[in-house]
């Protein structure tokens, strides 16, 4: 009679610790939001000379746009790259949106490429993608 209310005992525990057990995994909660958190990069190329878009995201929001790796060749050849960069990233930032972003008229050029690459980095970061 011991054993088997041993037994009894040793298989309800048994039992309790794998149900406890099948608690612990935990489910991915699905994104409802507009991106995947996180820092997204894209890499530019003016002549021949590389430079890094860094795009900040987290559910619903753009939190930063940033431009690394500029060399002095950029600089020096293209010394609108930087201002129209910072203009483009705070537009979008503080509309939230790609949408209506004014160029500069005398910097199409420039702006149209350092929008398509921010465009290609934000795209990256979308849910669904």
């Amino acid at each position: 009679m011991k054993k088997a209310t041993s037994r009894i005992w040793l298989i309800t525990l048994t039992a309790l610790a794998l149900l406890s057990l099948g608690g612990c995994a935990q489910e991915k909660e699905e994104n409802t939001g507009v991106y995947e958190p996180g820092v997204y990069t894209s890499c530019v190329t003016l002549n021949g000379n590389p430079m890094d878009v860094k795009v900040t995201l987290d559910d619903n929001h753009i939190n930063s746009i940033t431009v690394d790796n500029v060399s002095n060749t950029i600089t020096t050849m293209y010394p609108l790259v930087e201002p129209a960069f910072n203009d483009i990233a705070n537009q979008i930032v503080t509309n939230q949106s790609l949408e209506n972003i004014k160029f500069d008229d005398n910097s199409k050029y420039t702006y149209t490429i350092l929008y398509n690459a921010i465009q290609d980095t934000i795209e990256k970061g979308k849910v669904g993608e």
